[in-house]
């Protein structure tokens, strides 16, 4: 593979790719269900407060530090924070792969209920929860589904960044954007909808003044842009010398954003339209992430004129956002093993198959799945933290001036460097929030590491995965080659 083959060709490309990495399932089966849990339009102007204070400002911590080491996340703390903290960069890593493995798990998902949209199996009279509670309860199925999202993810990443990365970008986000609009139309056209556009748009000025729904649109914005799994400070790697840091944040933000509210746009005039009463529209969007998308919709789509069409354009869009995000999410473990001196055909058969073999018991329960989502979700945001520790120690100013705006467009001020060290204080909410559900919701045994959302489990794992690296952070230190330049040991 040459040395060209591992940088992006075109400004389009990275953008593309980005947005693919940013625009995945959550925006298109959990944004929904978060704004029509949160009070609509109220939820749309707090989560784009957050999107500017929380992702913004990540998303450019990760691309100056990426641009700068032309390293992993793993080699970056490294050579960034310092040799001592390698092992930050390991936890890092492993809580994007953590997440990937049972992400692979609801791409399998997505594809499977395509394949059910296209023999035709989601039509007038049948049962989306007996179908539904079918297939989960069938490891044979989900398993065969999820080796086949493994396998479509390492086929795209075996063939680089131009070859692959780009190219399917390219491809799929176009794809992906063109079936969420058709989606959305059709929604939009239903006789009902009006109510869906006014709760979606019209904000309730009182509930702006709630914790709650602040605390959830931080929450969404971080999970839905990627901010903080390395996935940008991993495709930066692949950035030509004069890349645009800033507006490359602004734009990814913004169309993660887009994402979103299209997929918005698409799913809530259709619930307002389609049930008996805005109540009725009200509890079905809180019905949880599964209950909307593969039960709630399913069983709309079949009720409806032209359904099979509908339901087959929607969970393609479903299955193209999960590949685009989980695409980055592996390049993410595969970029550290070239770091280390693996060609790319090694590394990613090395991760294609580990991502298999650890993404089974997810497959096989979804209790198991539910539980990493809930455990590694909240290691997302720590993750975010400690990339702002990194700029601490580098100096926020110095980062701003020195890696940030000599190629950029859109001057970064010093808003930055407050956004920056607010960090701890929004981790600190955020996480504390999280952890008092818990608690309320398990009084009795909130302590349990073997409850699914437990307040036990989230400690337990969080202890033995950063014993395991820090003890392992000379040996990660010496793993990654000291003078493995990006583009070096790239070839076959």
């Amino acid at each position: 593979m040459s040395k060209q083959d591992e940088r992006w060709g075109s400004r389009l490309g990275v953008i593309l790719a980005a947005m693919g990495m940013a625009v995945g399932t959550g925006n298109i089966w959990r944004f929904p269900r978060i704004v029509g849990s949160n009070h609509g339009g109220s939820f749309i102007l707090a989560y784009t407060i957050t999107n500017l204070i929380w992702v913004v400002p990540l998303l450019i911590m990760e691309m100056g530090i990426g641009k700068t080491t032309r390293l992993g996340a793993i080699g970056s703390f490294r050579d960034f924070y310092g040799k001592k903290k390698t092992w930050l960069g390991g936890w890092i890593t492993f809580v994007c792969a953590a997440i990937t493995f049972y992400y692979a798990v609801v791409f399998g998902y997505a594809m499977r209920y395509f394949v059910y949209s296209v023999q035709g199996v989601i039509k007038p009279g049948f049962n989306s929860s007996a179908l539904w509670e079918g297939f989960i309860s069938s490891p044979n199925e989900t398993i065969l589904f999820h080796g086949v999202a493994v396998f479509l993810t390492g086929f795209v990443i075996y063939r680089g960044v131009k070859g692959g990365l780009e190219a399917i970008a390219k491809i799929t986000i176009p794809t992906l954007f063109i079936s969420l609009i058709i989606a959305a139309i059709w929604a939009i056209s239903q006789k009902g909808s009006s109510l869906g556009l006014k709760y979606l748009f019209v904000p309730d000025w009182s509930a702006l003044g709630t914790s709650k729904l602040w605390l959830n649109a931080l929450t969404q914005s971080a999970w839905s842009a990627g901010a903080g799994w390395a996935m940008m400070l991993t495709y930066s790697n692949y950035f030509k010398e004069n890349e645009d840091i800033g507006v490359n944040a602004f734009m990814i933000t913004f169309g993660d954003a887009l994402g979103a509210l299209i997929a918005a746009l698409a799913v809530l005039p259709a619930v307002f339209a389609l049930s008996a009463s805005e109540g009725a529209a009200v509890e079905a969007l809180s019905s949880g992430n599964y209950g909307l998308t593969f039960v709630y919709l399913a069983q709309l789509f079949s009720n409806i004129p032209g359904g099979q069409i509908i339901s087959i354009i929607f969970f393609l869009a479903l299955s193209l956002a999960a590949l685009t995000s989980i695409i980055p999410q592996t390049e993410v473990l595969v970029r550290n093993f070239i770091n280390a001196g693996f060609s790319r055909k090694k590394a990613t058969l090395i991760v294609s198959v580990a991502v298999f073999i650890l993404g089974i018991p997810s497959a096989y329960s979804i209790d198991i799945l539910n539980n990493q989502d809930w455990v590694w979700g909240i290691g997302l945001l720590v993750s975010g933290l400690l990339f702002a520790l990194a700029i601490f120690k580098y100096g926020v100013d110095r980062f701003r001036t020195e890696i940030v705006n000599p190629n950029s467009d859109i001057h970064i001020g010093k808003w930055f460097n407050f956004l920056v060290k607010t960090f701890p204080v929004l981790l600190t909410i955020v996480v504390g929030w999280w952890m008092y559900q818990s608690i309320t919701w398990h009084p009795d045994n909130w302590w349990n590491p073997f409850v699914v959302d437990s307040f036990g489990t989230v400690v337990v794992q969080f202890v033995i995965a950063g014993i395991v690296f820090y003890l392992a952070n000379n040996w990660l230190a010496n793993w990654i080659d000291e003078k493995n330049p990006v583009y070096a040991k790239d070839g076959e």
